[in-house]
């Protein structure tokens, strides 16, 4: 039995919280649509900011920046590296070398355009 949860019970999980994503998304809708209706009922008219896609805290789009983003995957990897490691051994501990190794190749590949734009 525990082996049929073991395999169930991740997927399971998985498809819950796509599930739940597309719920809340489908809930955030209609109740748009639901303004949109009164509105209309009324004769009112919505302002232009209603229709923009939502943003929290109506804050501007940050820019991405790509040596932040490097460092913090850089950062996940060492920490999760070293948290795996003292819990759990050297053999999980390799799993933290993945986002290691994928923030090490993001800042190299920030360095490398940051000398492609500085020829340009």
């Amino acid at each position: 039995m525990e082996e049929i949860l073991g395999i169930l019970v991740p997927f399971s999980t998985a498809v819950l919280i796509v599930l739940i994503v597309f719920i809340a998304k489908v809930l955030r809708d209609k109740s748009r649509n639901q303004v949109v209706m009164k509105a209309i009922e009324n004769g009112k008219e919505l302002p232009q900011e209603f229709f923009t896609p939502y943003e929290k805290g109506k804050r501007e789009p940050k820019e991405k920046d790509p040596l932040r983003d490097s460092l913090v995957t850089l950062g996940l990897g060492i920490g999760l590296t070293l948290a795996l490691y003292f819990f759990l051994g050297l053999k999980f501990a390799a799993f933290g070398l993945i986002p290691l190794f994928v923030g090490l190749g993001q800042l190299t590949a920030y360095f490398v355009n940051k000398k492609k734009d500085k020829t340009l």
